[in-house]
C-alpha cells in the first residue's frame, strides 16, 4: 500500500533506480555497501557470547564461532564477558565470503583496540579468536561452504586452551 505510492513520488522527486542500481553493482554490490557492512561501529549491547547490536539497530554475529544459548552451561558467563569487552566500544569488523545469515545479521570478525592483552598484534585482536581461546565458545564450520579466512588461527586457540 506504501510501497508503490513511494516509487511514484521517488520517480517524481527525480531517483534513477537503474543508476543507482548501476552504480551500485559498479562497486561491488550490496555486499560492498559501507552503510549494510560498516568497517567500524559502536556495540551498542550485547545479546549472547557471540551475537550483539551495533548502534542503530543492526544485529551482528561473530562468523567461525559459536557461544553457548540460553539456557545452555556457560551462557550467561559467555554473555557478561563479551559484555565486559566491548559493550559500548568502538569496534573493527572485517567480513569474509559470507557477509549475513538467514536471520538478516552481519557476519563478521570482530577487532577490538587493545595494548598488552593476550593475542594482542598491531594494536588490536580478534574478539572471536578471544571467545574460543577463553574457552566461552567453539568453533564452528560448515562442510559444504568455502574455508574461512581465520579458520586455521580459530581452531589453534581452541586446541591452545
Amino acid at each position: 500500500m506504501v510501497f508503490v505510492p513511494g516509487l511514484i513520488l521517488a520517480a517524481i522527486l527525480g531517483w534513477n533506480w537503474q543508476g543507482d542500481l548501476g552504480r551500485m553493482v559498479a562497486s561491488g554490490g550490496f555486499k560492498e555497501s559501507p552503510l549494510l557492512f560498516p568497517e567500524y561501529a559502536v556495540v551498542e549491547s550485547v545479546v549472547d557470547g557471540d551475537t550483539f547490536e551495533l548502534e542503530g539497530g543492526r544485529r551482528l554475529r561473530m562468523i567461525g564461532i559459536d557461544a553457548p544459548n540460553r539456557g545452555e552451561k556457560d551462557w550467561e558467563e559467555a554473555g557478561e564477558y563479551l559484555k565486559d569487552l566491548i559493550e559500548g566500544e568502538k569496534v573493527r569488523l572485517e567480513y569474509d565470503t559470507y557477509q549475513d545469515d538467514k536471520y538478516g545479521r552481519i557476519l563478521a570478525y570482530v577487532w577490538e583496540k587493545c595494548r598488552t592483552q593476550v593475542g594482542c598484534e598491531k594494536g588490536e585482536r580478534l574478539v572471536n579468536w578471544v571467545m574460543v581461546k577463553k574457552g566461552l565458545a567453539k568453533v564452528v564450520v560448515y562442510e559444504d561452504r568455502k574455508k574461512l579466512k581465520y579458520e586455521d588461527l580459530l581452531f589453534e586457540a581452541e586446541r591452545g586452551r
